[in-house]
């Protein structure tokens, strides 16, 4: 039987502090939209780290928020969680063959993220991935044209270059590394790699086969050798193993819940209890009061002696100043002009006559300070009443509340104790339910990865027959380069024409590049920006429509990262583009833009009546309005920086600056 390589992803997880971050994706078209910055190309990019790739650039809010990344994904129908940390790109990639939801209860294989590091556990990434699509690992010549070129081994990366159209590249002259000699060389071998092209093709699938077979047959015997062991030692069967889990589960929840109504009956209702208990809160409260007010007198206190401190001084300087005046004496010959009628006045002559003692006023100042030092020491002497009497009404509580709490225990005692034994009892077998739990989890868990290894042989076994098939056709009639490239170009015309460009003619492949030709020119020679981004979509749409229809080492799976880019649907300003070229091909024609989309969901739809599984995910800015009311169900993701219409704010809705 034939089988098409198929990649379908049903949710991409993002496993957080506070919460999980979850996008669903569906068969045929997904479509992802809104304002900029708000995580839509973190998508893409967690999407495309998940599959391999050796870096992922997050920003803040994920920083703060993810603690890892996972992805639930059908690989040839077999369903697989692959599970990575962000932060280390170094670690292991964790490949479940299970959902989402069942994750723990298998053993997760571990695979090296890349060749440029040491093999995993299970080996690398990229090979699991091969393997898992049925399609040949192999190794071909780094520069093709030169026979003494050293070889290197084909990835999954290289092959996924083909299915991610980053936003970067969309309309880019660049597109497929096409100015870098070395790189361009490397996809057009993995083109031909594609297309069962190369030479090495049929030797390359002869020994996956071989390699897969082998696999089968080591996991046979394995397989053989685990079912004997579990027999001879009387392990139980997965259903038994269910059937107790989910027995021991339903009683851990009576106990669960029979042990909060003991606690809750343990709240006492008597007269006697609730007496005693509001007369201890009671106490409580006028205690804090009380503590509250000696606080304040001892800073009241505190103030009052601090000042009566200073006047004292006050005094003292005074009395010294007084003391020094009569013993040093007075001068009695100050005499001087007057300012008025220059005639001599004598100031101590003015002093008796006017009754002017300098002693006087000293005796004042003294007098003063000694009437507001009695003052302060009577409001002393209260403050200290107050602070007494405080003092002794607390000392009274104290043992009051030593009183209350002592008989509280008592009373307590006598009406709580009954249900001590009963609550230690079933906290005792509640433990006890719960390590059986764990143990019978773990028991499960053998029984589980027993059944994935079957599962495996089963897997490997369909992939064996689906090669075998694929290398009878490749033998019988091995296609032509040039059978290929007029086929690409044969969709791409097809697409070009839905999309309404002007002058369509001559549309082709060209062999050299493995890129669009339009009107007899190279991709990399058209100026328009516009009509490159029709162009480059369109190919890699027609490599995801021939995977539907031919078999290929391809699977039918594009993601597109902002399909309106030079097409005057976004905000930013792309310098890469000619704009009087735009105009001339009329490239901000809406229409233009609707049937873009149009068309690959009619590619969905078509791949549907076939039965043959696709996906497109399309990250966009917006969305033509035609769309987004045709296909409005398509939508599997629609983000606004401002919560407009109650739209979440981002991928991570829930970060610091978004509250």
């Amino acid at each position: 039987m034939k089988q098409h390589p198929s990649i379908l992803i049903n949710k991409l997880i993002l496993v957080g502090r506070r919460k999980n971050y979850i996008v669903p994706f569906y068969p045929g078209v997904n479509i992802i939209y809104g304002d900029s910055a708000t995580g839509k190309s973190s998508i893409l990019e967690i999407i495309n780290y998940l599959f391999g790739a050796s870096k992922f650039v997050y920003d803040q809010e994920i920083e703060s928020s993810v603690i890892y990344a996972s992805m639930e994904v059908e690989l040839n129908k077999q369903v697989y969680v692959i599970k990575r940390d962000i932060f280390d790109t170094n670690s292991n990639v964790e490949v479940t063959a299970s959902t989402f939801d069942d994750v723990d209860k298998l053993f997760p294989k571990k695979f090296a993220a890349n060749y440029s590091a040491a093999p995993g556990p299970d080996g690398y990434l990229s090979d699991f991935f091969l393997s898992a699509l049925g399609v040949p690992i192999l190794k071909v010549r780094e520069s093709p044209s030169k026979a003494e070129s050293s070889m290197v081994r084909l990835s999954f990366r290289d092959l996924f270059k083909f299915c991610y159209l980053k936003q970067d590249d969309v309309g880019s002259k660049q597109l497929l590394e096409l100015g870098n000699w070395v790189l361009h060389s490397k996809n057009k071998t993995t083109f031909k790699y594609i297309f069962n092209l190369l030479d090495e093709n049929i030797t390359a699938l002869e020994g996956q086969i071989s390699v897969a077979t082998s696999e089968k047959n080591r996991l046979e015997n394995k397989y053989r050798s685990v079912s004997e062991f579990l027999n001879d030692t009387q392990f139980q069967s997965a259903v038994g193993l269910n059937d107790s889990y989910e027995e021991l589960e339903r009683q851990a929840t009576l106990l669960d819940q029979q042990l909060q109504e003991i606690n809750k009956t343990m709240v006492s209702d008597s007269d006697a209890y609730s007496f005693l208990r509001d007369a201890v809160e009671s106490s409580s409260i006028k205690s804090s009061l009380l503590v509250q007010d000696r606080y304040n007198c001892e800073m009241a206190i505190e103030r009052f002696s601090r000042l009566k401190n200073d006047y004292q001084n006050d005094i003292t300087k005074l009395k010294a100043i007084k003391l020094a005046k009569n013993q040093i004496g007075h001068d009695n010959f100050e005499i001087f002009n007057c300012p008025i009628c220059d005639s001599k006045l004598d100031i101590e002559n003015i002093k008796q006559e006017h009754s002017i003692d300098e002693s006087d006023k000293a005796n004042h100042e003294i007098n003063a300070f000694l009437r507001r030092t009695k003052d302060l020491e009577i409001l002393l002497t209260g403050e200290r009443s107050k602070h007494h009497a405080i003092s002794m009404e607390l000392a009274a509580l104290n043992d009051e509340q030593i009183r209350y709490r002592r008989m509280l225990d008592v009373e307590s005692a006598n009406m709580i104790t009954p249900y001590l034994s009963e609550r230690d009892g079933v906290a005792s077998e509640l433990a006890t339910l719960r390590e059986k739990i764990r143990q019978l989890s773990h028991s499960l868990k053998i029984r589980n990865q027993q059944r994935a290894i079957f599962d495996e042989i089963e897997r490997l076994q369909n992939n064996i027959s689906g090669m075998q098939a694929n290398l009878g056709i490749l033998k019988d009639a091995a296609p032509s380069s040039l059978e290929i490239f007029q086929r690409i170009g044969h969709l791409l015309n097809k697409y070009l024409a839905k999309v309404n460009i002007k002058d369509r003619r001559d549309v082709s492949i060209g062999e050299a590049s493995i890129l669009p030709i339009l009107r007899n020119r190279e991709y990399k020679d058209i100026t328009s920006g516009g009509l490159r981004t029709i162009l480059s979509i369109g190919y890699f749409v027609s490599l995801f429509e021939f995977a539907i229809e031919e078999i290929v080492n391809f699977p039918s799976f594009l993601m597109v990262d902002t399909v309106g880019k030079y097409l005057g649907k976004t905000q930013n300003r792309y310098i890469e583009t000619d704009l009087v070229a735009d105009r001339n091909e009329n490239i901000s024609d809406p229409s233009k833009y609707n049937n873009m989309y149009e068309y690959m969901i009619e590619v969905a739809e078509a791949a549907e009546m076939k039965q043959q599984i696709c996906q497109f995910i399309l990250v966009d800015n917006d969305v033509p309005i035609g769309i987004q009311e045709k296909y409005a169900g398509f939508v599997v993701a629609h983000f606004s920086a401002n919560g407009h219409n109650g739209l979440p704010l981002g991928l991570i809705d829930d970060a610091p600056q978004f509250a």
